[in-house]
């Protein structure tokens, strides 16, 4: 486990100029800037139990006062579902599945690089528990490091593609303006989900690298293949890392 100082954008809509940094995003956010001591650990593949232990062990330390974010990948095929979806609403066969800590829809594992973050809301700068300001706190260094690893990785609602796709079980299906999109493509690049609580909050984030194990439409109800772009996924850790300590 490693210790970094993460820095994290409150955001507002502004007129102005913006940073310099923030122009070569092409991002129009920017308020105040934090910087916060935080936990970063690469974790080894793992199964749902074990994987979504981590992930509430992370947000019962934000609960407690420390931040923390850890990059992960899964020992086999699993689903994890949303916390108010069940397994016979939205599975269409019987693979590994467990609820996440997390709402959303449901997500299949095994091709994809995981993450999760977790922020304690007095360190976020704010006392705001707004999802959508929360979610843009956790998710803008999730995409400036989508970016470096060669994603084009946009909120939807910064694009022509929010409110775009099916609205089924599956998250990968519909992209809301949280969710985060390509923009030339409108392709979801990364399945967000996010629990808000009294004291903090977590972000887990499932982004695809390579072919699914499973057809994905077999699997989930109303689930659609999803359009694959290849990326640097090795880079993921080092460029999370970085983006959470700008």
């Amino acid at each position: 486990m490693g210790r970094i100082v993460c820095g994290l954008w409150k955001h507002e809509r502004i007129s102005g100029p913006a940073s310099t940094w923030i122009k070569q995003e092409h991002s129009r956010w920017v308020l105040s800037f934090i910087k916060v001591p935080m936990t970063f650990t690469v974790d080894p593949p793992a199964d749902g139990h074990v994987n979504m232990a981590r992930d509430v062990e992370l947000l019962r330390l934000a609960e407690g006062g420390q931040a923390g974010a850890r990059v992960y990948t899964w020992s086999e095929i699993w689903v994890t579902l949303g916390r108010f979806q069940t397994a016979e609403e939205a599975l269409l066969q019987d693979v590994p599945s467990i609820v996440r800590p997390t709402g959303g829809r449901a997500v299949l594992h095994g091709h994809d690089m995981t993450v999760g973050i977790a922020i304690p809301h007095n360190l976020r700068g704010g006392a705001s528990r707004s999802v959508r300001e929360v979610y843009r706190t956790l998710v803008r260094p999730l995409a400036l490091a989508l970016r470096q690893c060669g994603l084009t990785a946009h909120l939807a609602e910064e694009t022509k593609h929010a409110n775009k796709g099916l609205v089924s079980a599956d998250c990968f299906a519909f992209s809301s303006p949280n969710d985060v999109v390509d923009d030339v493509t409108g392709s979801k690049v990364c399945g967000c989900a996010l629990r808000v609580t009294d004291r903090a909050a977590l972000l887990q984030a499932s982004i695809p690298y390579r072919e699914s194990l499973l057809p994905i439409q077999e699997v989930i109800q109303g689930a659609v293949p999803i359009d694959l772009t290849p990326w640097r996924h090795d880079l993921l850790a080092e460029s999370l890392r970085f983006a959470l300590t700008l």
